[in-house]
């Protein structure tokens, strides 16, 4: 299994991980590019399994397979059956971003991107102090059981915040559905 997380990559590893970087952010586009809402739906799908690839270079394999049936499996097929009872197309009467706003969007964007510049020039070279998920411990217990044990135990109230945005999220989402199937039975 191709792994370069813990040594020195070769060669054909860097031009895979750098291809399949490139195929993630092509698909990023063409989710936010592409004309019809389908195409973006693929476009994601392109990019999960992309970011899948790359996880299961970096010798998380189990964060790759999960990519691949939460992601690309379930959200997208949710998705595309979204698209298809509720129609999947934009409206063709899209209004245009005055001037202002899009200056706007165009300076936070470059703010954005300086300031992530910033950091990644900031952090090079920088080493912080050893946490417990090292290379040995993965070793000794697993990849999984590790990942288990760190967030059920080093990590819970994050996964617990977690566990209740996602109920929040589901409950707002049933009941928007009640309030626009009753507003369309009135």
């Amino acid at each position: 299994m191709m792994g370069i997380s813990h040594m020195t990559a070769t060669p054909l590893e860097t031009v895979l991980f750098i291809i399949f970087g490139a195929v993630a952010i092509a698909g990023a586009l063409s989710v936010i590019l592409a004309r019809q809402v389908v195409y973006s739906a693929l476009g994601m799908l392109v990019n999960f399994v992309a970011l899948a690839a790359m996880y299961i270079m970096l010798s998380a394999e189990f964060l790759g397979i999960a990519q691949l049936i939460v992601y690309a499996g379930a959200i997208v097929v949710l998705f595309l059956f979204a698209l298809m009872l509720v129609g999947g197309r934009r409206p063709a009467e899209q209004g245009r971003l005055s001037p202002g706003f899009a200056a706007a969007g165009g300076a936070l964007a470059v703010i954005f991107l300086a300031e992530i510049a910033y950091l990644v020039a900031r952090m090079t070279g920088v080493a912080g102090a050893r946490g417990t998920v090292t290379p040995e411990a993965i070793a000794q217990t697993g990849h999984i059981q590790l990942l288990g044990a760190t967030l059920l135990l080093d990590y819970i109230l994050p996964f617990e915040l977690a566990s209740v945005l996602l109920l929040v999220g589901i409950v707002g989402a049933v009941a928007l559905a009640r309030a626009r199937r009753r507003s369309q039975e009135e």
